[in-house]
């Protein structure tokens, strides 16, 4: 067998008429096939400068408007988008490159490069490096198995090897992350907004967190936490108070801390869905988008708006119907898709309704693609491609997700369970799925209608299932929110498990089985403080987050953490997904009492200090957060708290509600501050 650019010689019908062992009928085959591929591509709105020494192998895909010049080899499973450059002189082999990524004397293996990056000339990226939207790669720069953030810039002559760089960092020109000490590898973490002067040498293992600033020249051995400053010579270094640097506030008006969001015909309408599904498309190249809903009436008016969005913009919709956030997670990795969405406003009313987005490895969307999709619904930058893409049923592809959590638990017999499924996503699965394990089922709120989604009952009301537990004698019993991703747990007493207790039982586990990495966990700033302390009695620390389950999955990959999730319920096992799911959740807890044999009272001994929240309806969150005097207020209250309590302030990404917790090591403290905290808001501000 003789191949030429993927093509068999001897097999191709087209030339049986050339003599294959004369080396110049050889010679006249091979530029044959050459010029058969690149005019497919011409033929596709490729447009090409010159034909001289360009190859091109058979199976790589190139989108429309991408310009080629010469001196081209484009190897393997190369997919290319749309409106793209190539410059003289590349090596392109089994990459993957979005819309209108510029490319100049480079070398390209193994690695996926995002929409609107540059890279060049004379830079190698490598060995499953993914390199984010907006970036630019300067001339010499080798990147080797890492991941860079949205808008990075990365000057000439750098090494950047076995790290993970957050959002619009800086790295200055000869920097080195250097990842072998002579014996072992090790992977660094980077977070978003660092700068990074010339010349530096980065020393794994550290983590440097969001907006360290350092300094040209400094060596860095040791961690650096967020907001200061590295000056260091030889191998000393010097952490400052960096009080003068702020990381940028991103002002969003449709996305909030998990998707967009809202009343639909109102907050959201058909024109926010048609524009967002049109941006999903367009930025995936002719590729595929996962859709998902929950049993919401108003998801399927949505999901027509989304989908002709998409295939306006010449995508293809994988539909999957009524099913889980976290399952749409997992077929869009599966099945290689650039996005997943999913219609539902998760925990939310019925009159609510929502769009959450998934990259193409199940995370969810930075800050900055984000506001690309506000900029494209602000603007109402319609795209309409000449092919239009299809939708299809992806109803074949869900089987793979439930057998693959079937295998992860085995059989669950013997195991009497109570199961809330909130009318929403998984009324239909979730029992049947508990019954093929051989577990005795009481399923309730399993109608699946979207008009009483949520309605007294599941993730938000785990008291009804607590009841249930009692009553029926159940060893656990499971509530779920409407679209299933997160749980809360009730133990055989009646007791509910919160997201904080859940963690710390799997944490626990881990630690028990030393599988625990780097005996961390992420939360947010919303975990208890008492089941923080409790961790950390057994070795085990917490890195705190903002709310929402993207930061704490960007944390958890920064760090290469396996658990961690939000007092909410949002629990993500990071083995298995990168994103929160309320059944792999449930089952994972069933697997610790399987191997454990002990029941979930006997397994959470943490403790919780009480925690009083209130939400205060307003329309004028964003004053009322900014506002200087009420931060002076607030800090006012926490130094009287000393390290005995604290108080949460934040504004709900979904309502008009600001957030009040206090939190103390005494109940009587806690309302107190709460009640001091409300009065100064309404007696200072307008509602």
């Amino acid at each position: 067998m003789r191949l030429f650019l993927g093509i068999d010689l001897d097999a191709c019908e087209e030339l049986k008429d050339y003599n294959l062992k004369d080396l110049v009928q050889l010679e006249k085959a091979i530029n044959y096939i050459r010029l058969k591929i690149i005019q497919k591509h011409l033929d596709n709105g490729v447009i090409f400068r010159n034909l001289t020494n360009i190859y091109i192998y058979d199976s790589v895909k190139i989108g429309k408007g991408t310009v080629i010049y010469g001196d081209q080899h484009i190897r393997g499973n190369t997919v290319i988008g749309e409106d793209c450059i190539l410059e003289p002189g590349n090596i392109i082999e089994n990459t993957t490159l979005g819309n209108e990524v510029k490319v100049i004397k480079s070398v390209l293996k193994d690695c996926r490069i995002d929409n609107k990056t540059t890279v060049g000339p004379y830079a190698n990226i490598h060995t499953g490096s993914k390199i984010e939207r907006q970036c630019r790669v300067g001339n010499f720069v080798e990147i080797k198995n890492s991941n860079i953030g949205v808008n990075t810039k990365m000057a000439h002559l750098a090494y950047i090897g076995d790290v993970d760089i957050g959002n619009q960092c800086n790295i200055g020109c000869g920097s080195i992350f250097i990842n072998y000490d002579g014996k072992n590898k090790h992977r660094s973490s980077v977070g978003d907004s660092v700068f990074i002067g010339s010349n530096s040498n980065i020393i794994a293992p550290v983590t440097i967190e969001d907006n360290a600033y350092i300094a040209a020249g400094t060596t860095v051995t040791v961690d650096l936490p967020k907001n200061s400053m590295c000056i260091g010579r030889s191998h000393e270094t010097i952490k400052e108070n960096r009080s003068t640097y702020h990381k940028n506030v991103f002002d969003k008006k449709f996305f909030g801390t998990d998707g967009i969001r809202g009343v639909y015909g109102e907050d959201l309408t058909d024109e926010i869905a048609y524009l967002t599904g049109n941006y999903l498309g367009y930025s995936a190249s002719g590729g595929k988008v996962v859709l998902g809903r929950d049993t919401r009436l108003s998801g399927e008016a949505i999901a027509k708006q989304l989908i002709k969005g998409i295939t306006d913009a010449g995508a293809d919709v994988i539909n999957v119907g009524v099913v889980s956030t976290p399952a749409v997670a997992y077929v869009t990795t599966h099945i290689g898709a650039n996005y997943g969405v999913v219609i539902s406003a998760s925990h939310n009313p019925a009159k609510y309704n929502g769009i959450k987005i998934f990259n193409y490895d199940g995370r969810k969307l930075t800050e900055i693609e984000e506001l690309e999709i506000e900029s494209h619904i602000t603007n109402k930058n319609v795209i309409i491609k000449e092919e239009k893409g299809t939708e299809s049923s992806g109803a074949e592809f869900m089987d793979s997700y439930y057998d693959s959590l079937k295998n992860f638990i085995g059989s669950l017999k013997n195991v009497k369970v109570v199961l809330d499924c909130a009318n929403g996503a998984i009324s239909d699965v979730a029992p049947r799925f508990f019954r093929e394990l051989g577990a005795e089922v009481y399923s309730f709120n399993d109608s699946g209608d979207g008009t009483i989604i949520n309605d007294g009952c599941g993730a938000l009301h785990p008291e009804f299932c607590a009841q249930k537990v009692v009553e029926l004698g159940a060893n656990v019993g499971f509530s779920y929110d409407g679209d299933a991703d997160r749980l809360i747990a009730i133990n055989s007493k009646g007791k509910i498990l919160d997201g904080d207790s859940i963690i710390y039982i799997i944490a626990k586990r881990l630690k028990q089985q030393n599988r625990l990495n780097g005996d961390k966990v992420v939360g947010t700033i919303m975990s208890n403080m008492g089941v923080e302390q409790s961790l950390k009695k057994l070795g085990i620390s917490m890195i705190r987050t903002n709310v929402g389950d993207h930061f704490v999955m960007e944390e958890m990959i920064r760090n290469n953490l396996l658990v961690g999730g939000e007092q909410s319920g949002h629990i993500i096992l990071r083995e298995f997904s990168n994103t929160g799911d309320g059944l792999l959740a449930s089952l994972y807890l069933c697997k610790v009492m399987k191997e454990t044999r002990r029941q979930l009272d006997r397994l959470d001994d943490s403790a919780h200090y009480p925690q009083i929240m209130i939400n205060l309806e307003t329309n004028n969150k964003k004053q009322i957060m900014e506002s200087p005097e009420m931060l002076a207020y607030k800090v006012s209250l926490e130094r009287d708290l000393s390290d005995k309590g604290r108080i949460v302030l934040r504004a709900s990404g979904t309502e008009p509600k600001i957030r009040i917790m206090a939190e103390c090591n005494k109940l009587s403290v806690a309302k107190q501050v709460v009640e001091k905290m409300k009065k100064f808001i309404t007696e200072h501000f307008e509602l």
